[in-house]
């Protein structure tokens, strides 16, 4: 082989760097966070800036942080555990315009409501014992199989007990309190007379309804007349009564003028000193 050969087929030696020359680095730009991102379908359901600091970005599923760059967010979105935060709340969001203009949902649980109610006053009216509502309800899906309103209600011993007690009767109450403080009316009580701890009073009132021209009897409290066991020692004396009876009219902001008329049983606790004077 000859020189030239040899010369030509040999591993070129490595330059050295002459001593005071420098190196040049080059160093990875920064990005900071673009609004347009937010309105790019692949990122605007999970993507978030963030807070005082423009080189970052946020996934508002993944609870992460990433710096601002749009390959990051591409590799970001391609994770496993990305994929399955958008899987389990759906890639696709429905707006809130969606949810107003769907009103035959509304109507239909309006109309459940109103069924559940309605089973509740007939319970209540025909004073039937709370726990038929859970036989009552499958009888009537069975004998309504094709009714929506019927398969959604869902009322059972519990339910409906709180529904009368907590809705139906408080609307009643309120209902008779307005009438009362416009109209005069008579009231009829009657204490128990069991040998219970609880001593308890019924206060019911008779007033001429204007609205269907007959006069009308209705339930208005039932009056717990001790709290605790030391106030029962003194006994249900006719000023305690007298003392329950008006306080049950003033905490409904009902005038006592309105009160024209009063009955009860002859015993001498209904009837005596105390009530003679206020009568």
């Amino acid at each position: 082989m000859s020189g030239k050969e040899s010369d030509r087929c040999s591993t070129p030696e490595k330059t050295k760097r002459k001593r005071g020359e420098s190196s040049k680095t080059y160093s990875h730009k920064k990005q900071n966070f673009r609004q347009e991102w937010l309105t790019n379908k692949d990122f605007s359901n999970w993507l978030l800036p963030v807070n005082n600091n423009k080189l970052l970005a946020k996934c508002k599923l993944c609870i992460t942080e990433m710096t601002a760059e749009l390959s990051v967010l591409k590799k970001h979105a391609q994770t496993k555990k990305h994929k399955s935060s958008m899987s389990s709340i759906g890639s696709k969001q429905n707006s809130i315009s969606t949810f107003l203009n769907n009103t035959d949902q509304f109507k239909l649980a309006d109309q459940t409501k109103k069924a559940e109610v309605l089973l509740c006053s007939f319970i209540s009216e025909h004073n039937l014992p709370f726990n038929i509502s859970d036989h009552l309800v499958k009888t009537c899906k069975a004998a309504f199989p094709d009714s929506k309103i019927c398969s959604n209600v869902s009322l059972a011993r519990t339910k409906s007990t709180a529904l009368v007690s907590n809705v139906i009767g408080h609307y009643s109450l309120e209902e008779l309190v307005n009438v009362l403080q416009n109209t005069v009316f008579s009231v009829i009580i009657d204490e128990s007379t069991d040998v219970g701890c609880v001593k308890t009073m019924c206060i019911c009132v008779k007033y001429f309804d204007s609205t269907s021209n007959f006069f009308e009897t209705r339930f208005f409290k039932l009056v717990q007349l001790f709290e605790d066991v030391q106030s029962a020692d003194k006994g249900a004396t006719g000023q305690k009564i007298f003392d329950e009876v008006l306080k049950a009219f003033t905490d409904s902001k009902i005038s006592l003028d309105n009160l024209i008329g009063f009955a009860s049983d002859g015993c001498n606790t209904m009837f005596g000193a105390c009530l003679r004077r206020w009568m």
